[in-house]
């Protein structure tokens, strides 16, 4: 979708696993973020990871655009904000860095929901995944308003400031596209779903 940007957030440390970039963890010997970058530069006319590590992301700088936070200690929130400002393009597709398993159908069935809207959010039942959604230009506003007045972090609280898509999916469904890894036992069980996909494909 060459009118759309692509936007991975690679910021804060992950206390939960002791390092500074998950986006470095292997599968199958290729990095989280190569994988990311692999599914995402088919697909959108540029691939931009904000990172505050870019030091670390030299193999990465042929392919895509990388740039630190411009406010510090906000996580997601500020990493959405960058991505926003840096961008080409009006609107971009945003993604964490620790989700090995991104489906391009997937992607573009959000696209194709966003049309008309400031932000589209896949939902599945009661939960949202609002590190795998669209967000337009026009949410920059709305979010400097809510870091001023309110001084959240949550991505979540600029939904109602904004004109929101929550895009429903089948919620009696697992959705590798989805899972993300916040700890070694979740990178455990990225490994598995890796080997566990690959037997499926060969």
């Amino acid at each position: 979708m060459k009118e759309y940007s692509a936007v991975v957030l690679n910021g804060g440390e992950s206390s939960r696993m002791s390092m500074q970039n998950k986006g470095l963890l292997k599968l199958g010997g290729v990095t989280i973020l190569e994988r990311i970058v692999n599914v995402l530069e088919p697909l959108f006319c540029e691939v931009l990871v904000i990172s505050n590590h870019s030091e670390h992301l030299d193999f990465l700088r042929n392919r895509c655009l990388l740039f630190k936070d411009d406010i510090i200690g906000l996580g997601p929130l500020g990493g959405i904000y960058t991505g926003l400002k840096k961008m080409r393009c009006e609107m971009g597709f945003f993604v964490a860095c620790d989700m090995p398993f991104l489906n391009p159908e997937l992607i573009l069935f959000l696209i194709e929901k966003s049309y008309g809207f400031d932000v589209a959010c896949p939902r599945f039942g009661e939960f949202i995944e609002p590190l795998h959604a669209l967000y337009s230009k026009k949410c920059i506003a709305p979010i400097e308003y809510i870091i001023n007045k309110k001084g959240t972090k949550r991505v979540r609280d600029l939904f109602s400031q904004v004109n929101t898509r929550y895009v429903d999916l089948p919620k009696d469904k697992f959705y590798p596209e989805f899972f993300n890894i916040n700890t070694w036992e979740d990178f455990e069980k990225a490994k598995f779903y890796y080997e566990q996909y690959n037997e499926i494909r060969g």
